[in-house]
């Protein structure tokens, strides 16, 4: 099995998926990551992309960014190779056994980590695919014998290849439009994937969030989770990282290692999905408390007497202004910088205005350029359409002045580099750049 894109979030546990099953793999990517848990495993992966690479496979599986006419494809069609989506893979990995499909415009990474980690607690032994890293296990993916944990991802409709028993739905809101095109085909298909579990492990979703609450009511069935005083699984907030989960049997107090209020719904949705495996309450929680975060996501790069540096993959208003309220709940005396690079045009040109209404809410905010991923320019769509959409605590800077920014650092303060592009690249240079002078620990 060659992969294409290996590097990527979702391709690495594939990857790792696929040599477990014995199948003999290996991959290219453009990135240069050291991809340290593949080389353990003796996966070899070539440095770019070349028509030979597929050749001398019997499959060839492209993440959904590699377009289906790239060299390396047409080569491995013309020799008879077939070739197979990411998702198309996965789902003929994963379905067929007890399945958790999480599901969600927002929040799908964090409560996969956390079900892994509750049900591996609770002694379910689960099988976990994550597009994010996780500590505990040193990587994207967590091997075992009992159910499935996996990340359904709604991006290209690649979730519709998965057959969840238990489909959870965090949020529901307009996203992706350059692959669905308008909103009621976004809902049209988280009804497909949903609908497949009603009839076995059934659906969970947040009660809070009008989108999935909106999808349960379409689908006459769910249990909810969340705030919402309706919700099977009911939130009581005990501050910004501790709070009490209220079920018809039972209820329980969790203190989390992450902050915020989304958090604690990820959490909620994470221990109803173990509860619902037949996972022991106590033993649930325990998996919980043990979350020490996802890389990219509020992930601590850095932190001094006087300042706090977080990288964080937030690339959707809902999400800056989730992060943004979790980072004030935990840092209440710190003022609050956020430097936000824009993915994608099309998501810029659609929530411009958004974007800036949820960047208001820090203190200050720093707009980078668009980070372009697999689009090409449109004309007229740059980040002016953000800041000029925002009031004056709202600006533009470039690369240099990102990275140069915690040296200006007057405390006590945070800085959080937000987006789905290379902003990481930025923030880890800044935390690193910082080191070398600060006081602190």
């Amino acid at each position: 099995m060659h992969l294409m894109g290996i590097g990527g979030a979702g391709m690495r546990g594939l990857a790792v998926l696929l040599d477990h099953a014995g199948y003999e793999v290996s991959g290219c990517d453009r990135g240069s990551d050291e991809l340290v848990e593949l080389a353990a495993r003796g996966i070899a992966v070539a440095r770019g992309h070349d028509a030979s690479h597929g050749r001398d496979a019997h499959l060839l599986v492209r993440t959904s960014a590699v377009p289906g006419d790239a060299e390396e494809v047409r080569a491995a069609i013309e020799a008879g190779v077939p070739v197979l989506k990411r998702a198309e893979a996965l789902g003929a990995l994963v379905n067929g056994r007890p399945l958790i499909g999480v599901a969600g415009t927002h929040g799908k990474t964090t409560i996969t980590g956390m079900t892994g980690l509750a049900l591996e607690a609770a002694g379910l032994d689960p099988t976990v695919l994550v597009g994010g890293h996780v500590p505990a296990w040193g990587g994207f993916t967590r091997l075992g014998a009992g159910p499935g944990v996996v990340e359904a991802d709604e991006f290209d409709r690649s979730f519709l290849e998965l057959d969840a028993t238990l489909a959870v739905i965090s949020s529901l809101e307009p996203e992706h439009l350059d692959t669905y095109g308008d909103f009621d085909a976004v809902r049209a298909a988280f009804r497909a994937f949903a609908a497949r579990a009603v009839d076995r492990d059934g659906v969970l979703f947040c009660a809070d969030d009008e989108g999935a609450r909106a999808l349960a009511d379409e689908l006459g069935s769910g249990r909810g989770y969340g705030f919402a005083a309706d919700a099977w699984c009911r939130i009581e907030r005990r501050g910004a990282s501790a709070c009490r989960l209220a079920w018809p049997d039972g209820s329980i107090d969790i203190e989390l290692t992450v902050p915020g209020r989304h958090n604690q719904q990820n959490a909620a949705a994470a221990f109803c999905a173990g509860l619902l495996q037949g996972g022991e309450p106590d033993r649930l929680a325990e998996g919980l408390r043990s979350f020490a975060g996802i890389g990219r996501r509020l992930e601590r790069l850095g932190a001094w007497d006087d300042l706090v540096i977080f990288d964080d993959y937030a690339h959707h208003p809902t999400e800056v202004a989730a992060s943004i309220a979790a980072l004030r709940d935990a840092h209440p005396e710190a003022a609050l910088t956020v430097v936000f690079q824009p993915h994608l045009y099309t998501r810029t040109r659609d929530f411009a205005a958004d974007f800036g209404a949820a960047l208001e809410a820090a203190d200050q905010a720093r707009v980078l350029p668009i980070y372009p991923a697999r689009e090409a320019p449109i004309e007229g769509v740059t980040s002016s359409l953000i800041v000029d959409a925002a009031g004056s605590t709202v600006a533009h800077i470039d690369r240099p002045e990102a990275e140069a920014l915690p040296g200006a650092s007057v405390g006590p303060r945070v800085i959080a580099y937000m987006g789905a592009g290379d902003v990481t690249a930025i923030a880890h240079a800044a935390a690193e750049r910082r080191v070398d002078g600060a006081v602190g620990t």
